[in-house]
């Protein structure tokens, strides 16, 4: 195993994640207008891990804690920075409308500006660091791909700057990771290997051929001093991947990191019943994978009248022989009605 790598603020910043309690939000299209925000008490969660749960499937818990009225399309994008879930999307080809910020712990709506026209088709959205980073391009400006940042400046106002483009295809862009120096984003992308960006210097860095095993975003963890996502190339959905952390002062040339899949299955049995699945960090070392499933017993080729999600929480630890173990799993159920042919949901761990 690496060396345990953080900086004196990452480990405040854990200390202060260590006390503070975690719920998970999770946000879908259930109305006819727009998307609601579920606010989900993960210490509620009794139902064993794997277990078929559709009979004991409860609603989401009432009332939302927000809706905002956005259209069921690939318009709406939804993201966190901290304590607070970004809402944003285009109104028209070319205007785009404000960026709404829900603070979760006041409950407090504030108004963001205007995503910049230049990333109008947002490819990717990376929470780290404090900030929220959007790689996109736009049909109307020169330049192909742009990479934008949003971020309160020193007087709170929350506002765009550009920064450095990346040196790869976007579109190519498979996983990201935070560093835990508090300042380093990862990124792995198809036939260009693996790069760090460095948010304070704003530069690039190249690794190597070689990609980081995860699907979309990977997480530190502190107890296995690992990133920790979902496995790209997996054969089952749902599998978990622990992978050592690169030094950001790595140069290029030297070997992939060594990663392990967790033994345990981690999804429902059944595995063609599962549309999609996400995953999340909760805090205290704690890990919540959402599943979107099918109804059994509804074709596939069926538009059902409710969606099913499966919540299960767990953490990770190493065996005695050094495998990767998922323990305390703990899972609920949840029916949400469908108000559009697909399903547009996000969920946070905050």
């Amino acid at each position: 195993m690496s060396k345990r790598r953080r900086s004196d603020d990452e480990g405040r910043r854990s200390m202060r994640s260590h006390g503070r309690r975690h719920y998970l939000y999770i946000v879908v299209d259930d109305w006819t207008k727009g998307y609601s925000i579920y606010k989900v008490d993960v210490a509620d969660f009794d139902g064993e891990s794997g277990a078929d749960l559709d009979s004991q499937a409860s609603r989401l818990p009432e009332p939302p804690v927000f809706r905002p009225e956005f259209p069921h399309d690939c318009s709406s994008r939804f993201a966190a920075i901290g304590g607070r879930i970004v809402a944003m999307r285009y109104n028209q080809e070319e205007n785009a409308a404000p960026v709404l910020l829900y603070d979760t712990a006041t409950g407090g709506l504030a108004l963001g500006p205007r995503t910049p026209a230049q990333v109008r088709y947002v490819s990717h959205l990376v929470s780290a660091c404090g900030r929220l980073y959007i790689m996109g391009a736009s049909g109307v400006y020169k330049g192909g791909d742009h990479f934008e940042v949003l971020a309160a400046d020193e007087k709170g106002v929350w506002v765009w700057n550009a920064v450095p483009m990346a040196p790869f295809t976007i579109s190519q862009v498979t996983c990201h990771a935070a560093h835990p120096d508090g300042h380093t984003i990862f990124f792995s992308a198809f036939h260009h290997g693996t790069y760090s960006f460095d948010t304070e210097t704003c530069e690039w860095k190249r690794h190597g051929d070689w990609m980081l095993p995860f699907e979309w975003q990977a997480y530190y963890d502190g107890e296995v001093d690992a990133w920790v996502g979902l496995h790209r190339d997996s054969a089952e959905p749902g599998t978990v991947c622990s992978c050592d952390v690169v030094s950001a002062g790595d140069d290029e040339g030297l070997p992939a990191p060594a990663w392990k899949l967790a033994k345990e299955k981690m999804v429902c049995e059944e595995t063609e019943r599962t549309k999609t699945v996400t995953l999340t960090r909760m805090g205290r070392g704690k890990f919540c994978l959402v599943e979107h499933r099918s109804r059994k017993g509804v074709p596939t080729d069926v538009l059902d009248s409710r969606y099913l999600f499966y919540a299960t929480t767990f953490k990770l630890r190493y065996d005695k022989n050094g495998g990767l173990r998922a323990t305390a799993c703990r899972t609920r159920s949840y029916s949400v009605p469908r108000q559009a042919n697909g399903l547009n949901w996000w969920v946070f761990g905050i």
